[in-house]
């Protein structure tokens, strides 16, 4: 794991070594061990390196092949790199190390890009410049595990691990864009292939890009395209938990391959409960595994039913607290996500990357089970509404449900669901799937910033046909729209910025390429229930975990929002959002924030939106 950053300039004197050096400098947070540079004619580029597999000097990058005609700086884990190891081995390749940055640029050599490409499973941006094809070559893995971005200037082109870097390529700080602001208030993310940033863009997820270093022509391709795994339509249940248990339990063990001590995040969800209960037989002490919780009963906090499972798995277990105090520190979570998210799960996620980083190296992660096994409510509702409207059934059926508060528990809560359900009957299949978690409406926009152009239906509509194109279900369509967007530009940035921030290594076993795969083709009752998503998880774990954890409902890895908005601490903050960046930089109307400010006090739950305008707030002040 590491940080990457490189320059191509091919007009004039070429790339400047001080500016490469300063780029790679700025990402020490990601890469404390080791660093290294190569500037050749039109190319820099260079590393952090966060040392996890192969400790040796043999690990160092750049790494170049033997006839020198390769070069390569890596970040990432390649979970196979043993089995194509063995199969380079065979073929009459030699090592001269352990890490898979070798087994790559030996792995390019022998098959190109293109078949390597192919060969590889992991988390993964990379930079490789060829010689004798004169190409620079950036490749991202799958589902965008790893960030990679590009910033286009005349006659340059730079890359990097995080924009921060881009600073100093030259030509200045990146200008903020305000373009994205509509679609970040629509969704509370900043949807690629764009960024807040001018001229700033990400490398597509399972994409790689070519750029000449004569004349910066590029050439953008997919190595990757996501495509279901059907198992045998014979298969009963007994068979589809065989499989699945077969696949998961090979998939964690490969992401603990390591170096150096791993631990796992145990939120008191399935999936984290899933990866330490699959982890620990396969290692040789008891694991560590750490959660986060509140001083205060709220309930949010899972502390209890995570000391349950690291209970059944004799992990040795550590509990981080917070309070509502923490709301009046965003600034160095915003500083580290570069770009605003408003998703309240990164406070505490920040805290326990923090405390985690100072025991372990590497911590596993349960993100990504949700979009892979259909863990979200909105899959169930979403597979209802599409056989009600087969039926020719109207968006009236459950117009009679009473007016219910905008958050509930038990059965209220399922009534909730079932009158939101109601109200996006008459919807398409992308404007359903977009109500079901937009932050601000269009009419709550229109008062906050004015009417602005938006193309997010568009992008999602792109993205949607893709997945009918490949003749998917509903529930497949809503996973694979999850997982090229708010897993994309949400989740996954979140938990390498807050990760990287702290020098710690997150995995996430569940989304190896081939689970993933299975995943989306599993067949609806293994998906979707009554009685709660991801059956077949559930029916796994209930093999070792107590029925009072495997029967639990979903609870969102977030803070008490609503209640710690109303808190007295935190008058400061709510100040600068009523005069600060939000109005000054950003045109925001003080009226409509101090509005939004005085419904929640006086009792409407808008901590959610609350929240999301705080974290635009310390964005802008950051930033513009």
């Amino acid at each position: 794991m590491c940080g990457i950053a490189g320059i191509l300039r091919w007009r004039s004197e070429g790339a400047d070594p001080a500016k490469v050096h300063a780029m790679v400098a700025s990402l020490a947070h990601r890469g404390p061990d080791d660093q290294g540079i190569l500037c050749e004619g039109p190319l820099g580029f260079g590393m952090r390196r966060l040392a996890i597999q192969d400790l040796s000097p043999a690990g160092h990058q750049p790494m170049t092949s033997d006839d020198g005609h390769i070069t390569i700086v890596f970040n990432g884990e390649v979970y196979d790199h043993l089995d194509l190891r063995s199969r380079l081995l065979a073929e009459g390749q030699s090592f001269r190390g352990t890490s898979d940055t070798e087994t790559l640029l030996r792995g390019y050599r022998h098959f190109g890009i293109d078949g390597l490409l192919e060969k590889i499973d992991g988390m993964f941006a990379f930079a490789v410049l060829d010689r004798p094809r004169q190409k620079l070559i950036l490749a991202r893995d799958s589902f965008g595990i790893k960030p990679l971005y590009v910033r286009r200037s005349e006659g340059q082109l730079s890359f990097s691990s995080e924009i921060r870097a881009l600073a100093h390529d030259g030509f200045g700080r990146p200008s903020p864009d305000p373009k994205f602001v509509s679609s970040y208030l629509q969704t509370g993310w900043v949807p690629s292939p764009g960024t807040a940033f001018a001229n700033v863009s990400k490398v597509p997820a399972g994409s790689l890009l070519e750029v000449d270093l004569r004349t910066g022509t590029e050439s953008a391709r997919q190595h990757y395209q996501l495509r279901p795994e059907y198992l045998s339509a014979t298969y009963d249940d007994d068979e589809l938990l065989a499989a699945f248990r077969q696949r998961l339990n090979w998939v964690v063990r490969r992401q603990l391959i390591s170096d150096v001590p791993v631990g796992v995040f145990l939120s008191g969800g399935l999936d984290s409960s899933a990866i330490l209960t699959t982890a620990t037989p396969h290692l040789s002490q008891a694991p560590k595994s750490f959660s986060i919780g509140f001083h205060s009963a709220d309930l949010q906090d899972e502390t209890a039913a995570a000391a349950t499972i690291a209970a059944a798995n004799r992990s040795e277990h550590v509990v981080f607290k917070l309070d509502p105090t923490t709301l009046e520190d965003l600034a160095p979570i915003q500083m580290a996500l570069e770009e605003p998210i408003a998703d309240s799960a990164v406070v505490p996620l920040w805290h326990l990357c923090k405390g985690t980083a100072s025991q372990v190296k590497v911590a596993l992660s349960g993100e990504g089970g949700d979009e892979a096994l259909g863990g979200y409510a909105r899959y169930f509702w979403g597979h209802a509404a599409g056989r009600l409207t087969s039926l020719g059934l109207g968006k009236d059926l459950l117009g009679r449900l009473p007016s219910l508060p905008p958050r509930a528990s038990g059965l209220l809560n399922v009534a909730r669901r079932a009158e939101k359900f109601s109200a996006t009957l008459g919807l398409s299949e992308v404007e359903r799937y977009l109500a079901w978690f937009e932050v601000f409406p269009t009419a709550s926009r229109d008062q906050l910033i004015g009417p602005q152009e938006n193309h997010l239906s568009a992008h999602l509509e792109a993205i949607h046909g893709r997945a009918r194109g490949q003749g998917m279900d509903v529930v497949q369509c809503m996973q694979y729209l999850d997982l090229n967007t708010m897993l994309l530009d949400n989740l996954l940035v979140k938990a390498d910025k807050l990760s990287m921030a702290h020098s710690l290594e997150v995995r996430v076993p569940l989304l190896d390429r081939k689970l993933v795969e299975m995943g989306l083709g599993l067949p609806l009752r293994a998906k979707i229930g009554v009685r709660g998503n991801k059956p077949l998880l559930r029916k796994l774990l209930s093999e070792s975990l107590p029925r009072e954890i495997t029967r639990k409902g979903k609870r969102g890895f977030e803070l008490p929002v609503n209640r710690w908005f109303r808190d007295p601490g935190i008058e400061s903050l709510l100040e600068r959002m009523r005069a600060g960046a939000l109005v000054r930089g950003l045109g925001f109307s003080a009226v409509a924030i101090g509005d939004l400010i005085r419904r929640h006090q006086g009792g409407d739950d808008l901590g959610r939106h609350l929240f999301a305008l705080a974290m635009l707030e310390t964005w802008a002040e950051q930033n513009t």
